[in-house]
């Protein structure tokens, strides 16, 4: 993962590949108001005053640890050191890790509870938008596809442990996630119709264009800065 000043690094869950997913997505689209509804039910969760300060102590612990990296003459560009501490030096933790780390309660929820599952997602989802990362291409998988990919794999994997706020975007990109099938769902969902166009004049089957009404993804966190 390469991050520095207001970069974009891209997550790549277990059985992943990158696709066309970041540059697909429509501001434009209705977002899902069940999502809006339970993604608003999350953030009343946390104590933002508490996050602030966990935030807070995790970016003066990066400082400290970049200061040493400069210190060592490991590189003269402070920025470099950034990026070298960020890809390289930063601990190891998880996803899920990190969204525990703010106190969420992500026991699973009474089945019979009206869209539990998916307040159980939202959480995950909220929790980790503090930490500056971000869900795209999710609007293939049905509500209960996407909790499963999050709790058995997304969270798993092991990540690079970076604060909120240290001007760092991290995108798990789903486009592309799961078995077979997957040039024709990116082609499908979530591919561009340049991109589209290109697929078929070079003789590949294009699917019809496939859209979810309204849209999760419309619906998901996203950096107030670019």
């Amino acid at each position: 993962m390469v991050v520095g000043i207001e970069s974009m690094a891209l997550h790549e869950p277990s059985g992943a590949s990158h696709g066309g997913g970041l540059g697909a997505e429509c501001p434009s689209r209705t977002p899902d108001p069940a999502w809006v509804l339970a993604l608003e039910w999350a953030n009343r969760q946390f104590d933002p005053v508490a996050i602030t300060r966990h935030m807070q102590a995790k970016r003066s612990a990066r400082e400290q640890a970049i200061d040493e990296l400069v210190a060592l003459g490991t590189h003269g560009d402070r920025m470099v050191c950034t990026i070298l501490h960020d890809a390289e030096h930063a601990p190891w933790t998880t996803n899920l890790a990190q969204a525990l780390s703010l106190g969420v309660d992500l026991a699973p929820h009474d089945p019979g509870c009206p869209n539990g599952r998916m307040r159980r997602t939202a959480l995950v989802i909220a929790a980790l938008a503090w930490h500056d990362i971000y869900f795209s291409s999710t609007d293939h998988l049905d509500d209960e596809a996407f909790h499963e990919l999050l709790f058995a794999a997304v969270l798993q994997d092991p990540v690079r442990d970076l604060p909120g706020g240290a001007l760092v975007h991290e995108w798990v990109d789903l486009a592309t996630a799961g078995g077979e099938g997957l040039r024709e769902r990116w082609l499908s969902w979530y591919a561009s119709d340049g991109e589209r166009t290109d697929a078929a004049a070079d003789g590949e089957p294009v699917p019809p264009r496939r859209r979810r009404e309204p849209s999760r993804d419309a619906a998901l966190p996203r950096p107030s800065k670019p």
